[in-house]
């Protein structure tokens, strides 16, 4: 799998929320993560971990954000933060907070994509390893669901040199994008059974070893299963919501994969 320090890969995703005391239990109960509390210029951060592998982050919703709908972010690497707002203003992109600092040396952007998907850029200390994981509870893969496939593809490829192929099935077109010949995203028009008003974002998979089991226990736990486990090529994946409303994807690769 690609590093995660590498220009336009995967590199963390985090969760902004309401309560974060309830999402922390959700969430070390749903996928079993170990929860390390530390704090931060803005406030308390919670880092679940998969043995040794740091999963997300979780804080508390800032001042300002309160009201708004919580939400799983992805944040992907660059290697020049000024370079890549540029050429994401460019492609028709907005820089929807300027670019600050965080612990471990490192600088942060917030972006929204000309369908409205927000993101997150991070400049900083290369981790060293890949980000991606088919650990039960760790992040296996990111997908932008948009109602601008066209649009979105430019920007993109734009800003991070991302490669692009389109595939059409029946009833599905998806786009891979990839980097160095390594699968990165994917993307996919916002699939008809989502209401027509929800936002344009970037969907966080989760891999699991039984979609079903883990349904059933989010549901214990308060969360909510907005699409059930179905098949797909390379295994079975659902749709679910924590006791918040953020949403997030399963994933249970097929032993082949």
């Amino acid at each position: 799998m690609i590093d995660a320090g590498s220009h336009g890969a995967v590199n963390w995703v985090d969760l902004s929320t309401p309560d974060v005391d309830a999402a922390e239990a959700f969430y070390r109960d749903l996928f079993g993560w170990t929860i390390e509390r530390s704090t931060s210029p803005m406030g308390e951060y919670l880092i679940g971990s998969v043995g040794e592998h740091q999963v997300g982050g979780m804080m508390e919703q800032r001042s300002e954000l309160q009201g708004m709908a919580p939400v799983w972010t992805v944040f992907f690497s660059v290697h020049d933060m000024a370079g890549t707002i540029a050429r994401a203003k460019d492609a028709g992109g907005t820089l929807v907070e300027a670019p600050f600092p965080i612990p471990g040396d490192a600088m942060v952007a917030v972006l929204a994509d000309p369908s409205g998907a927000m993101l997150a850029v991070i400049a900083g200390p290369n981790p060293g390893d890949a980000y991606f994981s088919h650990d039960p509870g760790a992040v296996c893969w990111v997908e932008l669901l948009t109602h601008d496939p066209t649009a979105a593809e430019g920007f993109y490829t734009a800003a991070f040199g991302w490669k692009s192929l389109t595939q059409r099935a029946a009833q599905t077109t998806y786009t891979m994008f990839s980097l160095d010949d390594e699968d990165v995203a994917g993307m996919m028009m916002m699939p008809d059974e989502v209401p027509v008003d929800a936002p344009a974002h970037w969907a966080v998979y989760f891999a699991v070893a039984d979609t079903t089991a883990t349904e059933r226990r989010a549901l214990q736990l308060g969360g909510n299963v907005l699409h059930p486990t179905t098949e797909i090529d390379i295994g079975r994946f659902a749709v679910l919501a924590d006791p918040q409303g953020a949403t997030f994807q399963l994933m249970e690769f097929a032993e082949s994969v």
